[in-house]
């Protein structure tokens, strides 16, 4: 878990990060906001591409030019990026999108609209060679960029983070074990059975019982507030080792009463804390997430429901 220091080219990074921030995510966003409340379509910037420019500025390494070919940063890094910020929305009255900046549905004229706040990473593991691949990345570097008061309806505060994980360090073990799981169990089984559907790749969801299992290491966190103050709250550098750096901590709400009665049984008093540590999690086993999802949702437009 040491960054191979002699590819790290990019100086003054903070800087830099703070300058793309501006130009890259909040200047469009502000932008694409104007444009949806006239055109209606939705204001979501991708964020595959952006994503490595920004995992480029926190590692301080450069990419290689090739885009969704090749290495995404010159050390073999991959970077998986995931944006929480203007999902669609649903009504609950009538089953319609709304978008973000929208209060009231366009369609029924409905108040009551269900705020999304799914997406997650996806991985892509359609054979041996692709797992391979994985086994010999050194870092996975996953983005994302949300709401942080989500809950309250506040969705002008935004924030935006880095974790690393590293499939050849014991300590991400979990995570080669969740894709060897989903590829053997679900996508060869399901291929088996029906070879004329590609299952769903393996979804990763940020803040899931099985992300904290995978002992994710955050270099890098910035809240932006009033869409254009940025906060840089946490940012480690690119030379540090991150054998030492503390992994995130994982909320107690989101485990089962069989895991928490485990911990109580290793002697933690589970009731006088509200997060599990990496020791913690060591007395805890990956839960059994690898059944068969099959790709079929149709596209159905308003007008022919």
């Amino acid at each position: 878990m040491i960054p191979n220091r002699s590819h790290i080219s990019i100086s003054d990074n903070e800087e830099k990060i703070r300058d793309f921030i501006k130009e890259i995510i909040i200047g469009p966003r502000i932008n694409i906001q104007k444009w949806s409340s006239i055109t209606n379509q939705t204001p979501n910037l991708k964020m595959g591409y952006p994503g490595q420019h920004l995992a480029s500025l926190i590692t301080g390494m450069q990419g290689i030019g090739t885009g969704a070919r090749g290495d995404d940063i010159v050390d073999g890094s991959e970077v998986k990026s995931c944006n929480r910020i203007d999902q669609v929305d649903k009504c609950k009255n009538c089953n319609s999108l709304v978008l973000r900046t929208q209060i009231i549905c366009t369609n029924c004229q409905s108040t009551r609209i269900q705020r999304n706040n799914d997406s997650k990473w996806l991985l892509s593991v359609k054979s041996e060679e692709e797992l391979n691949i994985y086994r010999a990345v050194p870092r996975m570097i996953f983005i994302l960029t949300d709401y942080p008061n989500f809950n309250l309806n506040d969705f002008l505060t935004l924030r935006i983070q880095a974790f690393e994980i590293w499939p050849s360090s014991p300590r991400h073990s979990n995570f080669m074990r969740l894709l060897e799981g989903y590829y053997r169990n679900i996508y060869l089984i399901h291929r088996e059975r029906n070879p004329n559907k590609t299952p769903a790749p393996k979804n990763f969801w940020p803040e899931s019982f099985q992300f904290y299992m995978c002992n994710p290491i955050k270099t890098f966190e910035a809240i932006i507030s009033n869409e254009q103050n940025i906060t840089i709250n946490k940012y480690i550098p690119p030379e540090v080792e991150r054998t030492t750096l503390q992994s995130e901590d994982m909320p107690k709400s989101i485990l089962y009463s069989n895991e928490v009665n485990i911990l109580n049984s290793h002697g933690y008093n589970i009731a006088m804390t509200d997060f599990i540590n990496e020791e913690m999690r060591l007395n805890l086993e990956l839960r059994d997430t690898d059944s068969p999802i099959t790709i079929g949702t149709t596209h159905v437009r308003r007008s022919m429901r």
